[in-house]
């Protein structure tokens, strides 16, 4: 009898450790840290933002404890925008006129201003490139008038670019047959002779452009009015180098601006969050910096505040501050303290 209390006893205690083992597991479970999950908004996948935002996910994933980022192909400026104040993503890149237009509540966004947009840092430079067929009679945007004209894709920062110029020159899309595609559909419809020219925003020497200017003669558009560039004050006038394109042997001008990483006010991110992660992507460069050519001569440090066009967030503002940089009191957004 007592040796059956005796077994009775140890299995008990036995059952009882476990338990407490059992306990001490779930515990240690329940407390391990939580992972948050994040996405950048990009471009498509043809140019260099899509690849760009992919390598600095990356860069967050493996030097930001507690923070997993994804890279996501995505419409790019006005979709990131409305992604960004949705709350939909917690980054997302934006040409700086579209992101100036959303922030002030003008334009497209008179009914959804975006006053929650923070931007973190400047990336590569978009260009407003206008093409046409060298035996084209097209000299000008006012020549546009009753020609079919690739604008970009519905919706788009592109897009919204094209309305924007059109306007300058007293057109509207009433006034000529707009096609509303990307702009590697409008390469092919140029060469094809089913459009007359095409506006498009994208990076120097793009593999789309590289294609056209390649295998079929095309002649540029200038911007040269001062006028013009009074009338955008978020374009800079840049010309392009003679020959920078095959058969395009002069000089031309074009409107320039830069494409903005932005936050949003809206995420679950705290400003110490914002700062590490900024922090990662500047302090490990070599991961994402080559990615492509553009990437590689445009997204630096010394001009990462260069052009922004809405107020900074508190933890980009912590980092480049501590990298020596003096902020422009008109990026201090309205929680800065």
């Amino acid at each position: 009898m007592k040796k059956f209390i005796v077994i009775l006893l140890v299995i008990g205690l036995c059952g009882m450790g476990l338990f407490a083992q059992g306990e001490k597991e779930e515990a240690t479970t329940s407390a391990a840290p939580q992972i948050k999950r994040i996405s950048i908004g990009t471009a498509g996948t043809a140019g260099s933002l899509y690849p760009m935002g992919v390598a600095m996910s990356e860069t967050i994933t493996n030097h930001v404890e507690g923070i997993a980022s994804t890279g996501e192909a995505t419409a790019a400026s006005v979709e990131n925008v409305r992604n960004l104040t949705s709350g939909k993503l917690v980054m997302g890149i934006s040409q700086s006129e579209i992101a100036w237009l959303a922030y002030n509540g003008n334009g497209d966004f008179e009914k959804r201003k975006a006053s929650d947009l923070r931007s973190l840092f400047s990336t590569i430079y978009s260009y407003i490139q206008v093409f046409t067929l060298s035996n084209s009679p097209i000299e000008s945007i006012a020549d546009f008038k009753g020609k079919a004209i690739g604008v970009g894709a519905a919706g788009s920062g592109g897009e919204m670019a094209s309305r924007m110029i059109l306007g300058y020159y007293g057109l509207t899309y009433d006034d000529i047959k707009p096609q509303f595609i990307p702009e590697s559909e409008a390469v092919s419809a140029l060469k094809d002779n089913k459009i007359a020219a095409f506006i498009c925003t994208h990076p120097l020497k793009s593999a789309a452009l590289m294609d056209l200017t390649n295998s079929a003669k095309v002649k540029m558009i200038s911007f040269t009015d001062p006028a013009f560039y009074e009338a955008f004050p978020f374009w800079s006038r840049y010309e392009i180098p003679a020959s920078t394109y095959a058969n395009v042997d002069t000089v031309v001008t074009v409107p320039i601006s830069r494409v903005l990483m932005l936050t949003s006010t809206k995420t679950n991110l705290t400003d110490e969050e914002v700062y590490r992660i900024v922090k990662a992507i500047w302090e490990n460069r070599e991961e994402w910096g080559n990615v492509t050519a553009s990437v590689s001569k445009q997204v630096i440090l010394e001009t990462a505040l260069s052009e922004l066009s809405v107020p900074m967030h508190n933890g980009a503002i912590k980092y480049f501050t501590e990298k020596g940089f003096t902020i422009d009191p008109k990026l201090f957004p309205p929680e800065y303290k």
